[in-house]
């Protein structure tokens, strides 16, 4: 009886001993299990911000050359280069373009095809599949279809008697940039018509009902039921958006490749352009540190609305 009750005196013991392990103790352990994954992030986030920080303040004329320190003359050049700030708009437009075509297409479409009941999947299917193929691929397809003499689009128009709309979609000034951001926006409005159709599963039924009650029509109910329920969603696929038009590279840069006369130029098709067509190594990390601080600025002004939105 002894041995055991001491038995189960050690083993109490261990366990008090256990329960009041040391702070200290476990924020050691706690930042062992992390350093893996620190080094990870150090090596390929903190130490190239570090180096396009370092470079933004250097000029370099490519990876083999000396950098000579220069101070703010980059900034400087870049404030005076006027195809920064017609970039810069052009980034803008680009991401209203993007958030209301493909955001709005998604929508309209989700609102269409959850009224489906045999053929839903069939077109949840088939306008998703666009959004499987590469950007890449996205502009050389909608580069043929833009073709002036033998696209798709210009036959089409000539074929049904509308040959006065045929246009040189990517060669002309006023319409370049909104043309390529359609071919971005097909790629990319599927993936946002599965998520407004998940919200609009999760709407609750009964409030439709109500609705019918009260007499609401159809628009009334998609005002005052749909979408108010599809507030988080909504502003869940804007960002989703915003954050899919800053990467907009890819297809301007396979069908147009910021012309014509920089017209579709946007922020990160000049920062190639600089680094590995100018070797103006300096000026591109200027512009890549700009483009940080505008998905940080968007960011901010993102969640300050999403929080209105949400009180």
């Amino acid at each position: 009886m002894a041995r055991h009750t001491g038995g189960l005196s050690a083993r109490m013991s261990k366990r008090r001993t256990a329960g009041n392990a040391s702070p200290d103790g476990d924020a050691r352990t706690a930042f062992w299990l992390m350093t893996p994954a620190l080094a990870l992030y150090a090596v390929f986030t903190l130490l190239p911000i570090a180096a396009t920080f370092w470079l933004s303040f250097n000029s370099s004329a490519g990876f083999n050359t000396s950098a000579n320190f220069v101070g703010v003359d980059n900034y400087a050049k870049a404030v005076q280069d006027p195809i920064v700030w017609k970039s810069l708009i052009h980034t803008f437009l680009w991401l209203a373009y993007h958030v209301v075509m493909a955001g709005g297409l998604g929508l309209l479409l989700a609102l269409a095809v959850s009224r489906l009941r045999i053929t839903q999947v069939f077109f949840r299917t088939a306008f998703f599949l666009p959004h499987l193929v590469s950007l890449a691929v996205v502009g050389v397809i909608w580069a043929n279809i833009y073709d002036p003499f033998f696209g798709l689009l210009n036959t089409a128009l000539t074929r049904i008697g509308l040959g006065a709309f045929t246009q040189g979609w990517l060669s002309d000034p006023a319409l370049v940039l909104f043309s390529v951001n359609v071919a971005s926006s097909w790629q990319g409005f599927g993936l946002y018509m599965l998520l407004f159709i998940a919200g609009l599963q999760n709407i609750d039924h009964s409030l439709y009902d109500a609705a019918d009650v009260d007499g609401a029509n159809g628009f009334q109910k998609l005002i005052y039921v749909t979408l108010p329920g599809l507030r988080e969603v909504t502003t869940f696929v804007v960002s989703l958006a915003m954050i899919n038009g800053l990467k907009g590279f890819a297809t301007v840069f396979v069908m147009t490749n910021g012309g014509p006369f920089y017209q579709s130029e946007l922020i990160t098709t000049y920062i190639y352009r600089l680094a590995f067509q100018s070797q103006d190594h300096g000026l591109a990390a200027v512009l890549c540190i700009l483009l940080s601080l505008l998905a940080i600025v968007i960011t901010i002004v993102f969640n300050r609305w999403r929080a209105r939105l949400s009180q």
